[in-house]
């Protein structure tokens, strides 16, 4: 089963316009299928900066060096983009919602389909 099923995934990334020298942020990294997609339209010099609050979501990172996964919640965007030394970005992609991983498993608190604790937080701690 897959981590987590994209919606609008081809649509979302054409919709980007990806440039191969471009600076993109995914703020919502899930299973990882947006940004994989981003990945492949850009070039050598591109970078893509992608957030998720849930670590689950970055166990399964993409080892792609134009990559950095950041285990945050997207309101510190400006943050991090200060950190990296990132000035401006040409596209930022965000799937907003409940990924398909929070729903298939109980105990995350998030499924109406299986008996499990009501959690319902994204990274699954405090």
């Amino acid at each position: 089963m897959a981590y987590h099923d994209s919606v609008l995934l081809r649509e979302s990334v054409v919709g980007l316009s990806v440039a191969p020298s471009g600076v993109y942020v995914d703020l919502t990294y899930g299973g990882g299928g947006h940004s994989s997609l981003v990945l492949r339209e850009l070039g050598a010099s591109g970078r893509l900066l992608c957030f998720d609050k849930d670590s689950d979501a970055l166990l399964r990172f993409t080892d792609d060096t134009r990559a950095v996964g950041v285990l945050s919640d997207f309101r510190y965007l400006r943050n991090w983009l200060r950190y990296y030394g990132i000035a401006q970005v040409d596209g930022v992609l965000a799937d907003l919602g409940v990924s398909s991983h929070h729903f298939d498993t109980p105990d995350r608190g998030f499924s109406y389909r299986a008996d499990g604790p009501l959690d319902m937080r994204m990274n699954g701690q405090g």
